[in-house]
């Protein structure tokens, strides 16, 4: 393993707490072992992708050139592929050739084992996405991609004031926080279990911010929008946070309006979303308008084809994922000299909620996205339905053996009020418009 990812899942157990941490969190990235050489050449892309117009599509050519002729000649996947689409990669000269390049899905990678769609790289780490219709997929991480994301995420956030000495509230997924709220060393920020009674979390919190100021709220929508509504009564919590938040970072669900307003009514601070997932093969933020996101194609190259987003990851040899298909479709876009710059999403990634025995809202991009169940190497799809609150039936669909008590075994249960049963099912339930849905409204 790759020494940034160990020091990724390894340094947080370290008794470190936020006394100590917050003097940690001053040191440059660019200085931290394990991300020494790719935090610094990230910033680097981004100021050069930034400040010059003239090697713009030169600078994306190589790195897809590079790709390309690296998938090609180590990856079966992707020789079977491009031969059977009859693509030369030797005809790969130009900027313009890119588009010659065929595109790949989930679909396409998840008719082949991960290894014949994957490069032995030294040091690449195993994740895997549940995707925004619960269509699981597994890939490797590039040693790079680490130190490459972060430095596009702290730019991001800059523009609403961030360094990385300031701390963070973040409410996520998660489910190993020890006792409700929680300091996670690396990336300087209390966690907080979104599964958790808000009394007990503000209880736990109170400890902390007595001594140390928040300045960003992080997480789910959805997550953070049922704290903005509990905060509104418990004005003690509330004032404390309004003292030093200066914003709200909104990821992983597409921001609602609804969310957003009654958060920056509740907290007086501004929010920024900004499109990102697990594949990072796209990133984007809002500037001047919200739900609008402009492209940093220093992270990797964004492309619309026919309404879909499309895009390549630049740092990732271990599993390329070159002209892949996101599955998220566009509303509008904004393309300058052939190069995507301004996207908004026609469908948003919206939060949705579940039931727990307490009627306490359960986000189910935390409860099934924000966690890595071992379930997603077994099944095609995943969707949830709830007749009454406090009990959930998972419907899976799979071409393996897979039965209903072997399924529960596979999913992350753990710290949620909710009773889980399994069912599989012949095929994954489908809207009108044919799109699979997360939440099962009737069965």
């Amino acid at each position: 393993m790759n020494f940034s990812f160990f020091l990724k899942q390894n340094l947080n157990k370290i008794p470190l707490g936020i006394n100590v941490g917050k003097y940690i969190a001053k040191l440059n990235y660019k200085y931290r072992p394990g991300l020494i050489s790719s935090y610094e050449k990230a910033t680097d892309d981004i100021l050069e992708f930034n400040c010059s117009n003239e090697n713009f599509k030169k600078n994306i050519f190589i790195r897809m050139k590079s790709l390309v002729e690296h998938a090609y000649y180590n990856i079966p996947f992707y020789r079977e592929h491009y031969d059977s689409h009859g693509f030369n990669v030797s005809s790969l000269n130009t900027f313009e050739d890119i588009s010659n390049i065929p595109i790949v899905t989930k679909a396409d990678f998840k008719k082949y084992d991960i290894e014949q769609y994957s490069f032995k790289q030294p040091g690449r780490c195993l994740s895997n996405t549940g995707g925004s219709s619960g269509k699981p997929f597994y890939f490797y991480i590039s040693p790079k991609a680490l130190g490459h994301e972060w430095a596009h995420v702290h730019f991001i956030w800059k523009q609403l004031g961030f360094n990385q000495s300031m701390l963070k509230l973040n409410f996520a997924g998660r489910s190993n926080v020890n006792d409700i709220v929680d300091y996670d060393l690396i990336r300087h920020s209390l966690v907080v279990d979104i599964y958790a009674d808000f009394p007990l979390i503000s209880e736990k919190l109170q400890k902390f911010i007595l001594d140390n100021d928040v300045h960003f709220l992080h997480g789910y929508p959805s997550a953070l929008y049922e704290f903005a509504c509990y905060c509104e009564n418990d004005l003690v919590l509330l004032n404390k946070l309004r003292v030093s938040l200066k914003g709200v970072f909104l990821s992983s669900e597409f921001p609602n309006s609804r969310f957003r307003d009654k958060l920056e009514e509740v907290f007086l601070v501004p929010t920024q979303s900004f499109y990102g997932h697990t594949e990072r093969c796209v990133m984007a933020y809002e500037i001047d308008e919200k739900c609008k996101f402009t492209v940093l194609q220093s992270y990797g190259y964004a492309e619309e084809v026919n309404k879909e987003l499309i895009g390549t990851s630049y740092t990732n040899y271990a599993t390329p994922l070159i002209r892949y298909n996101t599955e998220d479709s566009l509303k509008s876009s904004v393309v300058e000299d052939d190069i995507l710059k301004v996207f908004e999403l026609n469908e948003g990634r919206s939060g949705e909620f579940i039931l727990d025995k307490d009627m306490k809202k359960i986000s189910l991009t935390g409860l099934v996205f924000g966690r890595h169940h071992n379930i997603f190497n077994e099944v095609e799809h995943i969707q949830i339905y709830q007749e009454k609150p406090g009990i959930a039936l998972i419907l899976y669909t799979t071409k393996k053996s897979l039965a209903p008590d072997a399924a529960k075994l596979l999913f992350d249960h753990s710290n949620v009020k909710i009773e889980f049963s399994f069912q599989k099912i012949p095929a994954a339930i489908k809207t009108e418009s044919g799109k699979v849905m997360l939440k099962v409204r009737e069965f």
